[in-house]
C-alpha cells in the first residue's frame, strides 16, 4: 500500500469494508490512522462521491469523545480517511484487563455525550459496539467509525430497502426490523454495550443473526444480578422496545448514568472479562487484611487480630480457593462479597464501616471520579457512623473546594468550567444554599456575556460613529457590569467608547462647535465616568465663552421637561438626559445634581402608581428607561425589586385563589389543616387585603357550611349541626339568619336536657 505523503507502518485493524493502517504523516511527522476503503466498494462511483461528501461532514464532528478526522482523499483507485491514531486499544481490551465500575460509568457517560453531539449534527452512527469505542493514552474513551455504515445503508447498488446493516447483538429493534432509524437507535445500542460491560455478555443471544433480531424485537430485558440493581432502571430504559420510552437524547442518557454515581447501592467493583489471576486474588485479600483503620479503633483491632492470628492462614486459603473457584467473568473488590467472606473466616470485624471508608478514600484519590461519586462514598461512611470525623471533614472540604473553584472560574469568565462544576455540585450537594447563590451568579455572568457580545456587534466597523448604536451598546455594557462587576471585556469596551467621544469632544471645542462638544462629553462620561481624559476635555469646554449659556439653557429645558412629566422618556427629549449633560461638563453643578434627586423621587412615585394600578408593563418600561438614562443604580435596583415583589405577590394570590376553588369543588372547606379553602382564602386576604374574589369565595364556603348544618339538624344530628353552623359564622359572622338559627338550636338543646 503506497499513499503519497504517508509512510505506512503496519495494519492495525480491518473490517468488512475497510482496513486501517498505522502511518506517519510526513508533513507533520505525526502518527495517524489511515482507513482505506475496500476496492469492492470503492469501484462504485456513487459510493465514492457520497463517501467523500459524508466524510467531510464527519470531519466536522469536533468533540473530545469522537475520533478526530483530519482529511479524506482519493489516490488512484484508493479512497482513504486520515484520522487520529488511538493507541489505547478498544473497549474489549479494557474489559479484559479490568475496569473499575466508576470507569465503566465514565465510558458510558462520555459515549452518551458524544452521541448527543453527533445526533444534533444530524449524524447517526448505526454500529455502536465495543470494537468502535477506543481509548487514548490518557484513558479517555473515543467513538469511532462514523459514517460508513450510514453510507452503505443508502447504496442501492449494495443494499436493498429494508436490509439490515450493523452488528446483530447490538442492534435496536427498529434496526433489526429494517425500519427507518433516528438517534435513539444508537442509544439502544449503547445500552447493550452498557449491559455487556456490567455482566460480561450481551442481553440477547441466539445461533443466527435473524434469531438475535427477533429477541431484540420481542424478548424482555434480562434482569441484572442483585449487586448491580442500581443500574437496572437505566438499563430498562435504554433497552426499551419502543423508541419513545427510551432516553430521548445522549445528554439525557449521560445524566442518568451520572446520577447512578451517587446511588448508595453502587458496588465498589472492578469488572474483568478474563479469568482472575492468583496474584490479583492475593492483592484483594491483602488489601482487605492490611487496611489502616480509624485510629479510635486501632487498639481494639490489634487485640482482635492477635486473637485471630491462628485462623488467618486457614482463612486466607479458604478465601483464595473460594474466589478462584468462581473463574471466568468476575467482579472483585466488592465489599458485600469479600468482606462477607473475610468475616465468615473470622478475619474482619465491622467490615461495613471500614470498607465504606476505604472505598470513599479510593474514590477521592481517583482523578477519573466525579464529585457526586466521591461525595456519595463519604456519605455512605456517615450513614454508618454519623460522627465519623474524617468523612465529615472531607465532605466539608469538598463543598468548600468546589465553591472556590466555581467562584474562580466565574472571576476569569470561564463559563464552561463554572457550568460543569456547578452541575456536579448541585447533584452532590443539593441542599447547600451556597451553590444556589453561585448558580445565580453564573446566570448573571452568562447574561453579561450575551450583552457584551451584542454591544461589540453594535460597535463593529463604524458603529462608534453611530449615536443610536452607541447608546444601545453603552446600555448593554453598563447592564453587563451591573450583573458581573468584574467583567473586564465590558469595562474595556466602555473605556473605548469614552476615549472615542472624549477625542471627539476636544475636536469639537477646537472647531467651536459646542453642541457637538457637549453631546460627545456626555456620551463619554456616561460610558466611563472615571475615564482619565474627561478632566482635560471638561476644562477646555468650561473655558469656552458659550458654555455657561449652554448650561443655563439645558437646566431650563430640563425644568420644562419635568413640568411636563418627561422625566426619563422619550429618548433624546427628557429631563434626566439634560441633567446628565450638564454634569458631564460641570460635575459639581448643584442645580443639576439636585434636579436629578428630585427627578428620581418623581420616577419612584410614577412606578408606584403603575404598580398600584397593576400596570406592570408600564412600570417595567419606566424602570428600564430609568436605567437607560443612568439614574442612580441602587435606586433602579430597588425599583426592579419592588416590581418583582409585586408581581410575585399577585402571582401567589392567583395561585391561592385557584387552590381555594379546587378545594371548594373537592369539599375541603375547613379541613385538613394545611389544605383547605378557608386557609387559602385567609392567606389571600393577608397578601391582598380587600380582594373581592376571596371575599366572594369565603361567602360561598360559609353558605355551604350553613346548608350542611341545616341538613344535619334536619336528620337529628344536633351536635354536628351546631359545629358546622359555628364554622359558617366564624367565616361570615354578621348573617342574622344564621345567628337566629344558632340561638334557636341552643335553646332547643337546653330544653331537651
Amino acid at each position: 500500500m503506497q499513499i503519497p505523503g504517508f509512510q505506512i507502518e503496519r495494519e492495525i485493524g480491518r473490517g468488512g469494508m475497510a482496513r486501517v493502517y498505522l502511518a506517519v504523516q510526513s508533513k507533520f511527522g505525526r502518527l495517524v490512522a489511515l482507513k482505506v476503503v475496500s476496492a469492492d466498494f470503492a469501484r462504485y462511483d456513487d459510493f465514492r462521491t457520497r463517501f467523500m461528501d459524508e466524510s467531510r461532514i464527519n470531519a466536522q464532528l469536533t468533540h473530545p469523545n469522537i475520533v478526530q478526522v483530519y482529511d479524506v482523499a482519493v489516490h488512484e483507485d484508493c479512497i482513504y480517511l486520515v484520522m487520529e491514531y488511538l493507541s489505547g486499544g478498544d473497549l474489549n481490551d479494557r474489559l479484559a484487563r479490568g475496569m473499575h465500575i466508576q470507569g465503566v460509568l465514565k465510558v458510558i457517560k462520555d459515549m452518551g455525550r458524544a452521541l448527543d453531539y453527533a445526533h444534533r449534527k444530524g449524524v447517526i452512527h448505526r454500529d455502536i459496539k465495543p470494537e468502535n469505542i477506543l481509548f487514548r493514552d490518557d484513558g479517555s474513551a473515543v467513538l469511532t467509525d462514523f459514517g460508513i455504515a450510514r453510507l452503505v445503508a443508502g447504496q442501492d447498488a449494495l443494499t436493498r430497502t429494508g436490509t439490515v446493516v450493523g452488528t446483530p447483538q447490538y442492534m435496536s429493534p427498529e434496526q433489526a426490523a429494517g425500519r427507518e432509524l433516528d438517534g435513539r437507535s444508537d442509544l439502544y445500542s449503547l445500552g447493550v454495550v452498557f449491559y455487556r460491560m456490567l455482566t460480561g455478555d450481551v442481553p440477547f443471544q441466539a445461533e443466527t443473526a435473524v434469531a438475535v433480531g427477533i429477541k431484540h424485537l420481542q424478548d424482555p430485558v434480562p434482569r441484572l444480578p442483585a449487586y448491580l440493581s442500581a443500574f437496572q432502571d437505566v438499563i430498562d430504559r435504554a433497552l426499551a422496545k419502543k423508541p419513545d420510552l427510551r432516553f430521548q437524547s445522549g445528554a439525557e442518557f449521560a445524566e442518568a448514568v451520572d446520577a447512578i454515581r451517587a446511588d448508595v447501592r453502587l458496588p465498589n467493583a472492578t469488572i474483568k472479562t478474563e479469568a482472575v489471576t492468583t496474584q490479583e486474588i492475593r492483592a484483594v485479600a491483602a488489601s482487605m487484611l492490611t487496611t489502616i483503620r480509624d485510629p479510635r479503633r486501632a487498639e481494639r483491632q490489634s487485640r482482635k487480630l492477635r486473637r485471630k492470628q491462628a485462623l488467618r492462614g486457614t482463612g486466607v486459603m479458604l478465601l483464595l480457593l473460594t474466589i478462584a473457584a468462581m473463574g471466568g467473568y468476575w467482579v472483585y473488590e466488592r465489599p458485600d462479597e469479600a468482606a462477607r467472606l473475610l468475616a465468615a473466616v473470622g478475619l474482619s470485624d465491622e467490615p461495613g464501616l471500614q470498607e465504606a471508608w476505604n472505598e470513599a478514600r479510593a474514590l477521592h484519590q481517583d482523578p477519573n471520579q466525579g464529585l457526586a461519586a466521591v461525595v456519595a462514598g463519604y456519605r455512605r461512611v456517615v450513614d454508618i457512623d454519623t460522627q465519623h470525623r474524617g468523612a465529615r471533614e472531607a465532605l466539608a472540604g469538598l463543598a468548600s473546594q468546589w465553591q472556590d473553584d466555581i467562584a474562580q472560574a466565574l472571576s476569569r469568565n470561564d463559563v464552561p468550567t463554572a457550568t460543569s462544576k456547578l452541575a456536579d455540585a448541585r447533584i452532590a450537594f443539593p441542599e447547600d444554599t451556597a451553590f444556589e447563590a453561585l448558580s445565580s451568579k453564573l446566570k448573571q455572568q452568562i447574561t453579561a456575556n450575551e450583552l457584551v457580545a451584542e454591544a461589540r456587534s453594535q460597535l463593529r466597523g463604524k458603529g462608534l460613529d453611530d449615536s443610536r448604536k452607541v447608546t444601545v451598546a453603552t446600555q448593554n455594557l453598563t447592564e453587563a457590569l451591573r450583573l458581573a462587576p468584574d467583567h473586564q471585556q465590558a469595562r474595556t469596551e466602555l473605556e473605548r467608547i469614552a476615549a472615542h467621544y472624549t477625542q471627539r469632544a476636544l475636536a469639537a471645542v477646537q472647531a467651536g462647535d459646542m453642541e457637538v462638544a457637549i453631546t460627545s462629553i456626555d456620551r463619554a462620561s456616561t460610558a466611563s465616568p472615571t475615564f482619565a481624559g474627561l478632566t482635560q476635555a471638561r476644562a477646555q469646554i468650561q473655558q469656552a465663552t458659550t458654555t455657561r449659556t449652554a448650561i443655563a439653557q439645558m437646566i431650563e429645558q430640563a425644568r420644562n421637561h419635568r413640568a411636563n412629566n418627561a422625566l426619563v422618556e422619550p429618548a433624546g427629549a427628557n429631563a434626566a438626559e439634560l441633567y446628565h449633560q450638564v454634569l458631564s461638563i460641570d460635575p459639581g453643578n448643584a442645580i443639576a445634581t439636585h434636579g436629578l434627586e428630585e427627578l428620581l423621587t418623581q420616577v419612584r412615585v410614577t412606578v408606584r402608581r403603575h404598580l398600584e394600578a397593576r400596570h406592570f408593563e408600564q412600570a417595567a418600561a419606566t424602570v428600564e428607561r430609568a436605567a437607560a438614562v443612568n439614574l442612580d443604580a441602587r435606586a433602579v435596583d430597588e425599583l426592579r425589586q419592588a416590581l418583582a415583589t409585586e408581581q410575585s405577590r399577585l402571582a401567589s394570590v392567583q395561585r391561592l385563589l385557584n387552590e381555594a376553588q379546587t378545594f371548594i369543588v373537592d369539599g375541603f372547606l375547613t379541613q385538613p389543616e394545611r389544605g383547605n379553602a378557608v386557609a387559602a382564602l385567609r392567606e389571600v386576604q393577608r397578601l391582598d387585603p380587600g380582594n373581592a374574589t376571596a371575599e366572594e369565595l369565603l361567602k360561598q364556603v360559609a353558605e355551604r357550611l350553613a346548608q350542611v348544618a341545616q341538613d344535619a339538624h334536619d336528620v337529628g344530628l344536633d351536635a354536628e349541626a351546631g359545629a358546622y353552623l359555628d364554622l359558617a359564622l366564624a367565616i361570615v359572622p354578621d348573617v342574622q339568619e344564621w345567628q337566629r338559627l344558632r340561638s334557636q338550636w341552643s335553646d332547643s338543646a337546653a330544653d331537651a336536657r
